[in-house]
């Protein structure tokens, strides 16, 4: 067999030909494995992208997204930058997995190394449990354990597309949100972006959350949405036409991604967030996509509830990081400084930090989170 070779991937036309083709033909591979999603994080200006694609024979057969990112504590290497992480190493349908994720994580290693990277991280597929290869090849410092909530759509609905064994406090939000009162709108136009961004940005300052950056949903609707990865719904009262809620949604293959939905907090009796929800888990069937993924969220709460409550199910994950340089700045830091110095990016755990040196400590995802409210 044609032996495998690894190498940085460069940004260009004819590459990105190539990638497209390789992550059509991966089942297991996420819209933020995509060149799309690249050029929105890249038009941030804050990430530098270095893929790692493998070959055989000139062909390429697998990838390993790679964000360096220069913090001010020490630069990071990252396979999912900014929001909405997921995306490690993914495999051309037919391939021989384990050589594969092996040359791409040592490699991935070896490029932190190289570019003088502190820490070097990488996240494996929730959906599609590919841990033991991280496990086997990574040799991580520090392992993070997470979870998201997915919707399996060929399970949660029925013929008539209602969730299946919706409790009854679903039901009557959801009749409540369809009742006319409001109505979708699916106009994919800067005007609809900029009036739903506001909504964003007050709904997370209202809540103590940083809102996401605009550039970044801006360069969705001009990258994701032409190249079919990803798509924002509005909802909009129907007597007057004002906007009260809408969100981002990224897709690929067989999996769609609520990346950030937001209401109006004034609107919330009219249940806008209900029709949000629906109304997207209905396209996405409708448009051939098996999962919903709601993505991490705290473990208990409001957001939690509301996002069970469909029939979503837990799907574990995993954060690796390896130490690559001197790490010492970041494990003094406590969380606030990493969350301002390193916005939407993983770099360690947050119950790590404190710490003289590395102590190869598997965190949970509670611990974590209890770690970053007490330091907030």
């Amino acid at each position: 067999m044609t032996a495998l070779d690894v190498s940085v991937l460069p940004v260009d036309a004819r590459t990105d030909v190539e990638l497209d083709e390789l992550l059509a033909s991966c089942p297991t591979s996420f819209a933020q494995q995509t060149r799309h999603w690249r050029n929105v994080i890249t038009g941030l200006g804050v990430d530098t992208p270095m893929f790692l694609g493998c070959r055989r024979g000139g062909r390429l057969v697998g990838v390993l997204p790679a964000y360096r990112f220069e913090g001010p504590l020490g630069a990071i290497l990252t396979s999912a930058a900014q929001a909405g992480p997921l995306g490690g190493v993914t495999v051309r349908a037919g391939e021989e997995e384990e050589p594969i994720y092996a040359l791409l994580i040592r490699a991935f290693i070896a490029l932190a190394e190289e570019r003088g990277c502190a820490v070097a991280s990488v996240i494996s597929n929730p959906i599609w449990p590919d841990r033991e290869w991280y496990e086997r090849f990574f040799e991580a410092d520090f392992l993070l354990e997470n979870s998201c909530l997915v919707l399996d759509l060929d399970e949660a609905l029925d013929a008539d597309g209602d969730i299946l064994g919706a409790p009854s406090n679903l039901r009557r939000n959801l009749r409540r949100a369809q009742s006319g009162a409001l109505s979708i709108d699916e106009t994919q136009s800067r005007e609809n972006v900029d009036t739903w961004y506001e909504i964003h940005h007050a709904r997370h300052t209202e809540i103590g959350a940083t809102p996401l950056p605009k550039e970044l949903f801006v360069g969705a609707l001009e990258h994701m949405v032409p190249g079919g990865a990803g798509r924002f719904f509005f909802v909009r009262k129907t007597d007057s036409g004002d906007m009260v809620a809408g969100g981002f949604y990224v897709a690929h293959e067989g999996v769609i991604d609520a990346l950030m939905p937001s209401m109006r907090s004034d609107a919330a009796k009219l249940a806008p967030n209900f029709l949000l929800a629906m109304h997207s888990i209905t396209w996405a069937r409708n448009n051939g996509f098996r999962y919903y993924n709601w993505q991490a969220s705290p473990p208990e709460g409001g957001v939690d509830r509301f996002k069970r409550q469909w029939g979503s199910r837990d799907c574990g994950y995993c954060y690796f990081s390896k130490v690559t340089g001197d790490v010492s700045k970041i494990l003094s830091s406590n969380a606030a400084e990493i969350s301002r110095g390193y916005p939407w990016h993983y770099v360690v755990p947050f119950d790590q930090l404190g710490a003289a040196d590395a102590s190869s400590f598997a965190s949970t995802r509670s611990s974590a989170w209890k770690a970053r409210e007490t330091a907030q």
